[in-house]
């Protein structure tokens, strides 16, 4: 027997004689169908998931506005006016046509946890992006005088599949981190 499976014998060992202890001392006698299996991620790192995933397809939609029709995806990881946003940037993009580049940093954190909505409270720092032409290849910020980093509120909302998606999105440039 290899290391780990000793470990993983000696475990479920454990687990058995815990579960006849405990169910000896209630007089009852254990379950034979075994343990129960272990709880659903809980919601805040479901909801922080859902919302690094939603990061992730509209950064990628931002950086190719015009590759593909991203409509699907973005439906997939938000609802709502944060989809109305991110489809309208995405539209916007590729009307100049433009494109980001470089990397956006974040620091998101739970800011407030319900039982169907759960309130992300992030810091972006946009110091590493830009937004570029596609015909010029300059940059189409006003680099001098735009806000690195800033505060950045995410509602994320239980689905009725019992999935978390994006809901809302504030983003607070008045409000440095």
């Amino acid at each position: 027997m290899t290391m780990s499976h000793r470990h993983l014998a000696l475990a479920v060992a454990a687990v058995a004689v815990t579960t006849l202890a405990v169910a000896c001392t209630a007089g009852r006698s254990p379950d034979p169908a075994g343990p129960t299996p272990a709880p659903a991620p809980a919601a805040d790192t479901a909801a922080l998931t859902a919302y690094a995933e939603f990061w992730r397809v509209t950064s990628e939609a931002l950086a190719a506005p015009t590759s593909r029709n991203w409509a699907p995806e973005l439906n997939r990881v938000a609802t709502g006016p944060a989809l109305a946003t991110v489809l309208g940037d995405v539209a916007n993009y590729a009307s100049l046509p433009a494109h980001t580049v470089g990397t956006v940093r974040r620091d998101p954190r739970i800011d407030e946890i319900g039982a169907a909505r759960i309130v992300i409270l992030d810091c972006v720092d946009l110091g590493d992006s830009r937004l570029v032409s596609d015909s010029t290849g300059q940059p189409l910020d006003d680099l001098a005088n735009r806000t690195v980093r800033y505060r950045y509120r995410a509602d994320v909302v239980r689905t009725n599949a019992g999935g978390w998606i994006v809901e809302r999105t504030t983003p607070a440039l008045d409000e440095p981190c």
